[in-house]
This record gives C-alpha cells, sequence and structure tokens, in this order.
C-alpha cells in the first residue's frame, strides 16, 4: 500500500479510533471551572492521564522525540534520589511522568495513523468557537447580574476580565491563539497533501470572528501578543495579499484594545530589555511575574559544579525567591525553566529542552521558535499549557513531514 494511499481521507467526522488522541487534545486545551482543584489544576486532565499508559501497548518503535522525554523522565527520577534522597517531593516527580504518559500515548496514536489531519483541523476549529461561545454566555451574564457560567479566578474589580474555558483570562488568551496558529497551519498542511477540509468561508469566517471577538473582548494584557503570533503565523510564506490582509487584522484588532493593555505589553516589554527584575516589576507587576523570577534566576544557576549538573532540590526556587519578588506569598516559586535548571540541574534542563525543540520544530520557523519561547520556556513542566504547546506543534510538525513525503511521491 503507497504513503498516499494509507493517509486517504475517507468520510468527515470522528472516527472511534481517533477519540483518545482527540480527547488529548480537548483535555489539554480546556479547564472547566467543575474540574479545578488546588492551584488551579485540571483533575479531570489528571483523572484522564491515568489512563495514558494503557495506550503505550500500542508502540512498536520509539520516536527521536520520545527517546529524548524517556531521558528526561529517567533522570528526574534518578537525579533527585541520587542527590537528594531524603528531601524529595515525589509528588512532584509523579505528575511530571503523567504528563510524559501522556505524550508518548498521544505520540504512538498519531504515528500510528489514528489522528487523521481533517480531524485534527476540525478539532481546533470546534475549540476556539466553544471558546467564544463560553465567553458570549459568561458576558451576557455580566451584563444582567446573573451568576457566571463556569466562572473562575473572577475579580469583581474588572467585571469583563473572563476565563472562558481555561482557569484565567490569560490562559485562554494564549490557548485560544494557539489554536488559531494550529487552525491556520493545519488547513494550509491539508492542502499540501491533497485532503480535503470541507471548511466553507462562512465557516472559515466565523472562525476569524470567534478568534478576534475572544482576544480582543476577553481584556488581557497577553491577547495582544498572541494576535501579533498568530499574523506572524498567517503571514508566512503566503501571498503579498495576506501579508496586507494580517497587518490590517492586527491593526483593527490593536484599536480595539484598551489602551492601558497595549500600553502594559509595551512598557513590559522595554523593561525586559534591561534585564533588571526591579524595572520588569515596576512596568508591570502582574505580567512581570513570569519573567522576573528568570531574571533573578539567571545569577544563581550554575555549570561547573554538582549542584548545577544535578540540582539543589524541588521546590528549592521557592527558599529564596521572595526575597527578591515583592508583592507574592511567602514560598512562591517560579522561573519557568530556568527554574528546571536550577531544581533538578543542567542535565535534566537539556534534556527537556532538546526534547521540546525537536517536538515543536522550534527551530525550523520563526512563529515556532516565538510559541516555544512564549508557551514552553517561558511555562513551566507541570503546566498543561506547556503541553498542550507541545502536542499541537509536535502535530503539525509530524503532518508537514508527511505532507514532503507525499509530495515527493506524486
Amino acid at each position: 500500500m503507497s504513503l498516499a494511499r494509507s493517509y486517504a481521507t475517507p468520510k468527515a467526522g470522528l472516527k472511534w479510533n481517533e477519540l483518545y488522541p482527540a480527547l488529548c487534545v480537548i483535555l489539554l486545551a480546556t479547564a472547566p471551572a467543575i474540574f479545578l482543584g488546588e492551584g488551579n489544576r485540571n483533575n479531570g486532565l489528571i483523572a484522564f492521564m491515568f489512563i495514558s499508559p494503557f495506550f503505550l501497548i500500542r508502540a512498536r518503535a520509539v520516536s527521536i522525540e520520545g527517546l529524548l522525554l524517556v531521558g528526561f523522565a529517567l533522570s528526574i527520577v534518578i537525579f533527585p534520589a541520587l542527590a537528594h534522597s531524603g528531601d524529595v517531593r515525589w509528588s512532584t516527580v509523579f505528575y511530571s511522568l503523567m504528563f510524559c504518559a501522556l505524550f508518548m500515548s498521544y505520540d504512538v496514536m498519531l504515528r500510528g495513523g489514528f489522528l487523521r489531519l481533517t480531524t485534527f483541523v476540525n478539532v481546533t476549529r470546534y475549540l476556539i468557537i466553544c471558546y467564544a461561545a463560553v465567553l458570549l454566555i459568561q458576558q451576557f451574564c455580566v451584563l444582567v447580574g446573573l451568576p457566571i457560567f463556569n466562572v473562575s479566578n473572577y475579580s469583581p474589580s474588572l467585571p469583563w476580565k473572563l476565563n472562558s474555558l481555561s482557569a484565567e483570562p490569560s490562559h485562554s488568551a494564549r490557548i485560544v491563539g494557539l489554536l488559531m496558529m494550529s487552525y491556520i497551519l493545519g488547513r494550509r498542511l491539508a492542502e499540501k497533501a491533497g485532503e480535503r477540509i470541507t471548511v466553507s468561508r462562512k465557516q472559515n469566517a466565523l472562525v476569524w470572528s470567534c478568534f478576534f471577538w475572544t482576544m480582543v473582548t476577553m481584556v488581557s494584557a497577553t491577547a495582544f501578543v498572541m494576535i501579533a503570533i498568530v499574523m506572524l503565523v498567517y503571514a508566512q510564506r503566503s501571498h503579498f495579499r495576506n501579508y496586507v490582509i494580517g497587518a490590517l487584522l492586527a491593526l483593527v484588532a490593536l484599536f480595539l484594545l484598551p489602551d492601558w493593555l497595549t500600553g502594559r505589553a509595551v512598557a513590559l516589554a522595554l523593561a525586559t530589555l534591561t534585564l533588571d527584575y526591579a524595572e520588569v516589576l515596576r512596568a508591570d507587576h502582574s505580567g512581570g511575574l513570569r519573567i522576573a523570577p528568570i531574571l533573578v534566576l539567571l545569577s544563581y544557576v550554575e555549570v561547573f559544579s554538582v549542584e548545577g549538573l544535578f540540582g539543589n532540590g524541588i521546590d528549592s526556587v521557592s527558599h529564596f525567591l521572595t526575597r527578591h519578588i515583592w508583592g507574592v506569598k511567602e514560598g512562591a516559586t517560579g522561573g519557568a525553566l530556568l527554574a528546571l535548571w536550577y531544581e533538578y540541574g543542567l542535565i535534566v534542563f537539556l534534556l527537556f529542552i532538546s526534547f521540546t525543540l525537536k517536538a515543536t520544530a522550534a527551530l525550523k520557523a520563526p512563529a515556532n521558535f516565538v510559541i516555544w519561547f512564549v508557551l514552553i520556556f517561558l511555562g513551566t513542566v507541570n503546566s498543561q499549557m506547556t503541553w498542550l504547546a507541545v502536542i499541537l506543534m509536535y502535530s503539525l510538525n509530524f503532518y508537514s513531514r508527511r505532507a514532503d513525503r507525499m509530495e515527493r511521491l506524486r
């Protein structure tokens, strides 16, 4: 059977053998309030991850990305056990291993042909629409004074800052931006591979309308960054007309966003260039809480020492971070993936960096690298948003390689 024949697109719609990988994407992309537990952990996703190892029985071979992830998984068990045997919070390690197992099982299903590109694109499309629909319901509740549907992390002082289907508005901005990018690139890959995706102009216009409505009206400064990334993706490798349309859409979105939101984003960006964490916090304390800890940790991480190679211990960042970052609770942590380096060591850090760079093809396209940096490097290992970014980008990378092989066969 030829490669083109084996991936021929049958009838549209979700097939039973596509249910598991589709659920992986859906559950990583959403966090309904009913499932949120302590620290905004998605208990629904955690329950789903418990069953993910059962899908590894289909594995016949391990991808390069899988090998790097296995190396990472082994290292986060072995190194803390050897270097900090009496002070290891194994629940944190086990949580990381659950995410690793989820990716490995998804990888097995994807490479086994159990998720068609058409299904992948439709899942991202429906998720974008669902985010807008839930946000509209929440906005209606605020407007008429009803109890807000699916509300989470809400402050009455900012009545229109709503979370939609994730834990908080900034999460929704990242997720919807990532889904939109996946939808755009997925449709292009389908055309390249000769697969038919039945999305009319009206349906496509609806997706774009839902995207912009969500990003502009959820009152999140993060939306400003994600709109720019989506426009970059939309314009890359396109006709000049698409560059013009993308620029116009971005300008319209900027004019619709409140001045204080765009001002915060610009002020934060300029402060970051100083590499001074205090300046970053003064520019925008809320947004700076993601960047300032990274700047602090730059002076703590080491290379040529035992601690630098094997880490200072799980949660060790929380022992000193509040001495530098004001306005947070005692014991707070942060520092993005530099915290992984400080707590687990350089070897673990490099394994995870190598895995994510390879899985997302971050070094092959500017937009991929920006997504990797914003959603993965600036994230944490035990974050569903980090793994959503990895899985979506890995899927696009997989479909791209497959489309290239099919194109060579034609």
